[in-house]
């Protein structure tokens, strides 16, 4: 299958999700002017990316007024639409990923399973980890710290996943590392990698962007500019995977028996 994927690095105003959600708007439809069929977002972009206290007032849940919303976005533009929010669910706060698809439906919803640093002091780490099948693409789904798990892509990719969407709100001051991760976790499996970083210049938290889009032998497609807002996009072929994997099937030649952590 083909389509246009675009990643979007911008600058959230911190706690103001009627600003950020114009944005976002705004955004998704230059994409779609693009030809984009998928735009993601950065991690936490609906709210900015705050500190711990201010996260877990920040959160919401993904529903009501602020689901149809983002729902108005994906429908108006004929996108699938991918973005990051601290989600409150009752008493818990979760970092999540949220997929909307062209028709106003909820496809995803996955809350991030690793959690860096502070995060752990504002949200609580998901359990499971999270695929979903489209007319585009099988897509998997990351946020941020999860790319430095290799674990995380390999089981996305054995259960099917073809492209994963990752959110990320990388440290300033260590985003090649963030380059690099989204490159070997493509190169690791042969599939697609979109990842899409924060822009944030705050006391406490600096986002640098360099979003990116990269290919199954692990060959950036496309990156942005630091420390920019921007768009990038990229024209995806999954059956570059398929070609990827004859010439190196990867996934076929494990050798999951040798890899027990226990020695005999």
């Amino acid at each position: 299958m083909k389509f246009r994927l675009a990643c979007v690095q911008f600058c959230s105003r911190l706690g103001e999700v009627d600003h950020n959600l114009e944005e976002m708007a705004a955004w998704c439809e230059w994409a779609a002017d693009l030809g984009a069929a998928v735009v993601l977002f950065p991690e936490a972009c609906l709210t900015g990316y705050c500190r711990p206290r201010e996260m877990r007032q920040a959160a919401l849940p993904f529903a009501g007024a602020l689901a149809e919303r983002v729902a108005e976005i994906a429908t108006a533009n004929r996108v699938l639409l991918a973005f990051g929010m601290p989600e409150r669910d009752g008493n818990e706060v979760y970092n999540s990923l949220i997929a909307v698809g062209p028709q106003g439906h909820e496809v995803a919803r996955y809350r991030k399973t690793h959690l860096w640093a502070a995060e752990s002091k504002w949200a609580r780490p998901g359990n499971r980890l999270v695929t979903c099948q489209t007319e585009l693409a099988h897509f998997g789904f990351m946020l941020c710290y999860d790319t430095r798990f290799p674990e995380v892509s390999r089981v996305l990719a054995l259960r099917g996943a073809e492209v994963l969407l990752v959110a990320s709100a990388w440290r300033a001051s260590h985003v090649e590392e963030w380059r690099l991760c989204a490159r070997a976790r493509a190169l690791d499996n042969g599939i697609f990698v979109a990842g899409c970083d924060a822009i944030l210049d705050a006391d406490h938290f600096k986002c640098a962007g360099g979003s990116l889009i990269v290919g199954p032998a692990g060959e950036i497609m496309v990156q942005a500019n630091y420390s920019e807002e921007n768009l990038i996009i990229a024209d995806i072929d999954t059956a570059a995977i398929a070609a990827r994997r004859q010439d190196l099937p990867l996934l076929e030649q494990r050798r999951p028996g040798l890899y027990r952590v226990a020695q005999r």
